[in-house]
């Protein structure tokens, strides 16, 4: 069935419709939120409250507009990762690049208008390097915990939490995210 058939039938309720949109999507916004957390237990509830704000939503979405229907879905699936991030206040708010170390790291604060942004440059940063940070100061793991699930060692880990940070800082600094 053509895509923009299906999300119609969805904005006039049809649970049918719902059924097949969300079986049709829930790879791909799976792997999204894998990418920002590797914590499958977080991602399904993620993956949940993402397809409920859609369910919510479908009618904000406008079939006629060039927009894609799989680039709002992942907006929605990014702010409600965000705002787990909130909530939880896994982020601090303000973020003082001096003083950024590995046992302060996770103590210093963000500014709430850069929490985007600086996700958006984790992001950036080579798969590994970003992950380790995610998991690190998103997530709270332990060095030895990040190591097990990306089978390597403590030791890597370390280099690529610090590896990040570097290039991270670099970013944030030349790209006037923080002042510095």
């Amino acid at each position: 069935m053509n895509e923009i058939k299906l999300i119609k039938k969805c904005q006039r309720g049809e649970k049918e419709a719902f059924n097949n949109l969300i079986t049709n999507y829930y790879p791909y916004v799976s792997k999204f939120l894998m990418k920002l957390t590797a914590n499958e237990e977080l991602i399904q509830d993620l993956v949940q409250e993402t397809f409920l704000k859609l369910i919510t939503n479908i009618d904000k979405f406008d079939t006629k507009g060039t927009a894609k229907f799989s680039t709002y879905l992942i907006k929605i699936a990014k702010n409600t990762y965000l705002d787990y991030l909130k909530k939880n206040k896994k982020i601090s708010y303000q973020l003082d690049i001096e003083n950024i170390s590995d046992t302060s790291f996770e103590e210093t604060m963000i500014d709430k208008t850069q929490i985007s942004e600086i996700l958006k440059e984790i992001d950036k940063l080579p798969f590994e390097q970003a992950q380790a940070i995610k998991l690190k100061y998103l997530e709270e793991y332990s060095l030895k915990e990040i190591a097990n699930k990306m089978k390597t060692k403590p030791s890597t880990i370390k280099s690529r939490i610090y590896e990040g940070k570097e290039k991270l800082k670099k970013k944030l600094k030349n790209g006037g995210v923080l002042n510095g």
